[in-house]
C-alpha cells in the first residue's frame, strides 16, 4: 500500500476575500497565523478558532487595525474584550480585563442559553407561520399555472404561445407579491 500524502490546504494571505491582491491588514506569520492547515491532521473534522494562538500583541494590534478601518475606535476596548474571550471561550473567567458584571453576564449565556426575551420566541414563531402559509400559496400558485394559462386562451408554452402571453402568465403569477409589496 503506497502512503498516503498529507492534503494541505494553503491558504493565500495576498488577497482578500475578492481576489484583486488588496488585503489589508497582517499577512502570514505577522497574524501569528499558519499559511498552511493539513486537513489530514484535523480527524475531529472541526473548524479550529482563527484566534487561538495567537499572541496578545498581535491580537490587539490587529484589533486595533480592524477598528480603524470600520471606524470603530471609541469601541476599541471592548473590541479587545471580545477577542480575548473569542480566543479561548471556556476560559473566560480568566481574562483580566473584564469585570464581574461581564463575566457574569458570560456565565449566563453559558448556562442559560435557551434565556431569551419572549418576544424572540414571538417573532420566530411568527416568521415561521409565515412562511408555512407563504408555502402553501406557491404550492397553490404553481398548480393552478399548470392548467389556466390552457383554459382562459393564453398559453405561455406549445405552438400558440407568444411572448405577450408569457408576461401575462408572469403578471398573474407575480399578482399576490405585487399586492403584498403595495400593501
Amino acid at each position: 500500500m503506497a502512503e498516503e500524502k498529507p492534503i494541505i490546504a494553503q491558504i493565500d494571505m495576498s488577497s482578500n476575500e475578492y481576489g484583486n491582491g488588496e488585503y489589508h491588514g497582517a499577512v502570514g506569520a505577522e497574524r501569528g497565523c499558519p499559511e498552511s492547515v493539513s486537513l489530514n491532521r484535523n480527524v475531529t473534522a472541526r473548524i479550529q478558532n482563527p484566534l487561538a494562538g495567537i499572541p496578545r500583541a498581535n491580537l490587539f494590534k490587529n484589533v486595533e487595525d480592524f477598528a480603524l478601518e470600520v471606524g470603530l475606535t471609541e469601541e476599541m476596548h471592548l473590541l479587545q474584550k471580545g477577542a480575548l474571550v473569542a480566543q479561548d471561550p471556556p476560559a473566560f473567567e480568566s481574562v483580566e480585563l473584564l469585570n464581574e458584571v461581564e463575566k457574569e453576564a458570560l456565565r449566563n449565556e453559558v448556562l442559560h442559553k435557551w434565556r431569551q426575551p419572549r418576544s424572540l420566541y414571538f417573532t420566530v414563531i411568527l416568521c415561521s407561520i409565515g412562511a408555512a402559509v407563504q408555502g402553501w400559496d406557491q404550492t397553490g400558485s404553481n398548480g393552478a399555472n399548470l392548467s389556466w394559462p390552457v383554459e382562459f386562451g393564453v398559453p405561455d408554452t406549445g405552438e400558440f404561445a407568444t411572448d405577450y402571453n408569457t408576461w401575462i402568465v408572469g403578471l398573474v403569477n407575480a399578482g399576490p407579491y405585487i399586492a403584498s409589496a403595495l400593501l
